[in-house]
């Protein structure tokens, strides 16, 4: 009670807890720890501090703090000056607290460290804890999401729940607060049903909504708009009764890392997805690289038929309305290794694709390829952005208003992580609500921590040290989103991710960058000019249109010229049976513009 009582005197500042003193050979350290609270913005900040001393030191010297449990080093430092006695401070980490528990506190706990300098050894500093005041009030919104398949706008016979439900929530603030996206998100467990905390203490109003990108395949009923508007709390029963339509986007990649090792084996993982509430079924085909070699006995789910270095997998009933959230897959994970031929600065290339169902809303996104380089020595931890935009600036147009991100993260410690988050403050040129998960290499759970920034969880990932087992201490998470209207000339869109391997300090990615060209600004390789390519994918002969003369040119992945003629008609056809199974661009260079497509061999 005193501790709750002192605790609720330090709102709005910093406030000491309590302290400890240890001490071995020449080390001595007093661990304090301090609170301090923001009731405006609502949160909880727990910072945690060692004040070092080492009696007897020198130029050199150094001191290292252990977790003993990952047997990781939180924190290194040296003596660069040679002063004696050696005192410094090392801030430790610190936590942040803005979901309640009750009554209205959270609790927050650190692990169990030592000090080492030299033969000294501080052993088995206790650990810390501390109860964060959450100095603001919530209360939930709840409701259950399902597909209204015969239209009364009540859940009944012939009716199915939609999990996890693909609502979002946004809460109008006071002025001197600002609007926050939705917090505390809850999925209930196959009933369809979510649960939305809400801080109350300034709100003037929140929301409850359908994501407008769930609008194809669930549009509003004639009972419900698709959004709800509150002004007060607690709100039950605020259901979703949605229609399903025909529609459906089936989509296919291959989750791979963004470099290669040599001498290293490494997994890759193809998958096909489907949003719609109709099935969808049909073939992933995954064509490697002849200078990989595939080991189906280390393989999870391995290919149905293997045709040299074409892996096929038949699937079926991919639907939101069985297989359980909006974004569904069959996936595989795919053991590969590299054959003697290939060293350092070689590029490897992979391509797949998948049926295009009549209904499917967008075809160009059931086909796949891209190149990855063989390296020897580089960061595994690293982002990577699609479209990349051209030169440094990565300069994209205003037009394709789509990025997607690919966050690739592996474990280089001593031991296996059994905790991963990445932490990704999207910019504020980016519509934070249209964030779409695309594809993750592990388990995942993503959610908001505020307006635009989103936590990728990977509980209980048990993710091996790369000494142990350098194919699978990497993942991956690929999302996307969409620019807002109406950008600037000369606007950057940035991103940086945090991973968080455990209760280690993050590892920083790269910050990827894109900026917006000017309107008269064209890179050829991303202009198609209304060229049309049938069928696609082809096996014996494809037929082009909406050519504008010149020369035509079909280029593998490798770059190579396979096929080239002059363009007499605007409509042609192309003999393809003799080319190799593959991913290929289509290319026509005139007077008047250059065009690229792509088309797929099979």
């Amino acid at each position: 009670m005193k501790r709750i009582l002192l605790l609720a005197l330090c709102l709005l500042s910093f406030c000491p807890i309590h302290a400890q003193v240890y001490t071995a050979g020449h080390i001595s350290a007093t661990v304090t720890d301090s609170m301090s609270y923001d009731s405006i913005r609502c949160t909880s900040s727990f910072y945690y501090t060692y004040h070092i001393t080492v009696d007897s030191s020198y130029v050199g010297d150094s001191l290292k703090i252990i977790d003993t449990v990952m047997a990781s080093v939180y924190a290194a430092y040296g003596n660069t000056t040679g002063v004696s006695p050696w005192i410094f401070d090392a801030p430790l980490s610190q936590g942040y607290g803005d979901y309640p528990t009750a009554p209205g506190m959270t609790y927050y706990t650190g692990p169990t460290t030592k000090l080492l300098c030299g033969l000294d050894t501080l052993r088995y500093i206790t650990p810390y804890d501390s109860f964060m005041v959450t100095p603001c009030g919530y209360n939930n919104v709840s409701g259950q999401v399902y597909a209204d398949n015969n239209g009364n706008c009540i859940f009944d016979s012939g009716d199915v729940y939609i999990y996890p439900p693909p609502v979002a929530m946004s809460e109008n603030l006071s002025s001197s607060v600002g609007t926050r996206g939705f917090a505390g998100l809850y999925y209930g467990t196959g009933s369809g049903g979510y649960s939305f905390q809400v801080q109350q203490s300034w709100m003037i109003n929140y929301s409850v909504f359908l994501p407008s990108y769930f609008a194809f395949i669930f549009p509003p009923s004639s009972c419900f708009s698709g959004s709800y508007t509150f002004t007060t709390l607690p709100q039950t029963g605020v259901d979703f009764p949605l229609q399903c339509t025909s529609n459906v986007d089936v989509q296919c990649y291959a989750l791979a890392p963004s470099s290669i090792r040599l001498h290293r084996a490494f997994y890759m993982s193809p998958y096909v997805s489907n949003t719609g509430c109709d099935t969808a079924a049909g073939q992933l085909t995954f064509i490697k690289d002849s200078r990989v070699l595939y080991d189906p006995t280390l393989s999870t789910y391995p290919a149905d038929t293997v045709r040299g270095d074409t892996l096929i997998w038949n699937y079926s009933g991919l639907t939101n309305l069985t297989s359980g959230a909006y974004w569904n897959c069959f996936l595989s994970s795919l053991f590969l290794s590299l054959d003697t031929t290939v060293v350092v600065g070689d590029t490897l290339c992979f391509s797949g694709y998948t049926n295009i169902p009549s209904a499917d809303i967008n075809p160009s996104n059931n086909s796949f390829s891209y190149c990855i380089p063989v390296v020897y020595s580089y960061d595994p931890n690293l982002k990577v952005v699609s479209p990349k935009g051209t030169g440094a600036e990565g300069y994209i147009p205003a037009a394709p208003d789509t990025l997607t991100y690919t966050l690739h993260f592996q474990n280089t410690g001593s031991a296996a992580a059994e905790n991963i988050k990445i932490i990704d403050t999207l910019s504020s040129h980016i519509n934070h609500a249209t964030l779409k998960i695309l594809g993750t290499s592990h388990n995942m759970t993503p959610e908001w921590l505020a307006p635009g920034v989103v936590q990728f969880n990977f509980n209980e990932i048990n993710l091996p040290d790369s000494g142990t087992n350098f194919a699978a201490s990497q993942g991956e998470v690929r999302f996307s989103v969409v620019l807002n209207s109406g950008l600037a000339y000369n606007t950057q869109i940035k991103n940086t991710g945090y991973i968080y391997f455990d209760l280690n300090p993050p590892v920083v990615t790269n910050t990827t960058l894109n900026t917006i060209a000017k309107p008269n600004r064209v890179d050829p390789i991303m202009e198609n000019i209304g060229i049309l390519i049938y069928p696609n994918p082809a096996s014996d002969h494809i037929i082009v249109e909406n050519l504008n003369g010149g020369i035509l040119s079909i280029i593998n992945l490798n770059g190579d010229i396979v096929f080239e003629q002059e363009i007499v008609n605007d409509k042609t056809g192309i003999d393809v049976s003799k080319l190799p199974s593959g991913v290929y661009l289509l290319k026509t260079i005139s007077s008047k513009n250059t065009a690229t497509t792509k088309f797929i061999k099979y």
